[in-house]
């Protein structure tokens, strides 16, 4: 702990954490996409036409279901290597959370289903209050799904005493100060992720101007500051130290360089005409650096909060994981996996789906 991450710890420990951030990393930025598409589709109402406001909304729902798909693979793995990393503070969240915590599975396919009745034309033939309804559904049950996992976390990294106290007041719902806060950073934190992915996909399509995109994710930007301070108001010393601990510190100033990439990059953004590559290749390392450094910075406080003792004594659990093997089925899998995640892309990209139009009983063809 008194060198930088993944530095200075057992083989074992420093190997699991390494691949939990890189694996949750993956994930951030698939949830990212989903949950501010999500919002977008929850307040956005498209225009009659092809304008970027339009088009944005086209894609994502073209794409939210798919996505929405590969973050739920691409949680697996960083789910095996939290439960091998903290196998006692996850369960007993589980445990003392119970039925509310196992909720997120009904939730999130209600979420899941309800993305493809967004692109029906039964929904299109509704009321407006209808549709406004509809499409606030898949962002409520991904919202909650986050909000759960911060709840998880949060309890987890409780000592015994209060797990116990917990116990007995049969309370299935857990709460703190930097609840709200902490979840409002990865929230906002969401906006610029999925402006950036969407504005690529404009990009590669050559459609669409910069303006809206790059307003939206500079606001989203200022918001995730804002929490951000907020966050740091409410947490206690022992977290605050963490980011400008030894183990942290270095991603800590990538992630702010990753910040200031970003918001250079979308301002340029704003002043163009048509979407730029090197524009949008800046703002990614950008984005690349932050979510980096947030996540790990984000583990940082996790093992501050724990403390050293603590933490240190899952060293033997960890050891004893990595001891029985398994490395290469997980990443003959892990190959595997990403390969079926990039064939289902390049299949909703270039293949035609006969959908029937209300209008004009026409095929499109899904980007």
């Amino acid at each position: 702990m008194e060198t930088v991450f993944p530095f200075g710890l057992p083989f074992a420990t420093g190997f699991y954490l390494f691949f939990y951030v890189l694996t949750l990393v993956i994930h951030v930025a698939f949830m990212n996409y989903v949950l501010a598409g999500c919002g977008w589709i929850a307040i956005v109402r498209p225009r009659a036409g092809n304008d970027t406001r339009s088009e944005s909304t086209r894609i994502l729902k073209d794409w939210l279901p798919l996505m929405l798909s590969g973050a739920i693979t691409a949680g697996i793995a960083p789910l095996l290597f939290v439960q091998i990393l903290y196998k006692r503070e996850y369960y007993t969240a589980n445990l003392l959370l119970f039925n509310r915590w196992m909720a997120i599975l009904p939730i999130l396919i209600v979420g899941f289903y309800s993305l493809y009745l967004l692109k029906s034309y039964w929904l299109k033939s509704r009321a407006n209050w209808i549709i406004a309804v509809i499409s606030s559904v898949p962002f409520v049950c991904v919202a909650f799904t986050g909000y759960s996992w911060t709840e998880n976390h949060l309890l987890s990294v409780r000592d015994t005493n209060y797990w116990s106290e917990f116990y007995a007041t049969r309370s299935q719902v857990y709460s703190e100060s930097q609840l709200i806060p902490r979840l409002l950073v990865w929230a906002f934190g969401s906006i610029p992720t999925m402006c950036l992915i969407l504005a690529w996909q404009h990009w590669y399509r050559g459609n669409g101007r910069p303006a809206l995109l790059a307003k939206v994710a500079l606001v989203g930007l200022l918001l995730v500051s804002g929490a951000a301070i907020g966050y740091h108001e409410v947490t206690s010393d022992t977290v605050n130290a963490a980011f400008v601990s030894t183990l942290a510190i270095p991603y800590f100033v990538i992630a702010i360089l990753g910040l200031v990439l970003q918001v250079a990059g979308w301002v340029w953004l704003l002043r163009q005409k048509q979407f730029s590559f090197t524009g949008l290749v800046v703002t990614s390392v950008g984005l690349a650096f932050t979510l980096v450094g947030m996540t790990v910075c984000r583990e940082a406080v996790r093992i501050h909060t724990l403390g050293k003792e603590r933490f240190e004594s899952l060293y033997p659990v960890h050891e004893e994981a990595f001891g029985r093997g398994g490395f290469l089925v997980f990443l003959a899998f892990f190959v595997i996996n990403a390969g079926l995640i990039g064939l289902c892309f390049w299949l909703v990209r270039t293949k035609t789906l006969p959908v029937a139009d209300a209008q004009h009983g026409a095929s499109i063809k899904s980007l």
